[in-house]
């Protein structure tokens, strides 16, 4: 995905968990965060995402992409529990038939795309990424 690409759909979920509300487009800055359960450095990555949603509140929408990437990670049950223990607040799509993972072209976990109010991409990062550098990038563009 190239910079300054309109954000894809997040349709196709599985199932959304967390909240009810599907995407919609709004004047903020988004963060669509892709993560898998059975990825060690994800559950690290969410403490940073949870920090930033302290740091920006209502400023920045948090969209989570569950991507399954063994067996395991297809059970609504175990993602939910791993939900509960990271104490994950925001949305987060079970993208089990990886539609949504195919929008974004996205092969990896955690991944992130960072939207600005336009809804146009601006910053994309594969792999773990610290939270100052993140929240960098995501002041320069709130």
């Amino acid at each position: 995905m190239r910079i300054r690409t309109i954000m894809p759909s997040l349709s196709g979920a599985t199932k959304i968990l967390n909240r009810k509300n599907t995407y919609e487009e709004t004047a903020k800055a988004t963060l669509v965060y892709f993560w898998s359960m059975s990825c060690s450095e994800c559950a690290h990555s969410i403490k940073n995402l949870k920090e930033l949603e302290r740091i920006f509140g209502d400023r920045l929408t948090v969209h989570a992409i569950h991507m399954p990437r063994e067996e395991s990670d297809y059970s609504e049950a175990l993602v939910k529990e791993k939900i509960k223990q990271l104490e994950i607040i925001y949305p987060v799509y079970l993208d089990n038939e990886l539609k949504i993972s195919d929008r974004f072209g996205n092969k990896f976990v955690p991944a992130y795309y960072i939207f600005d109010q336009q809804q146009q991409l601006r910053f994309f990062k594969a792999g773990y990424f610290a939270l100052k550098l993140l929240q960098q990038k995501i002041e320069r563009i709130i």
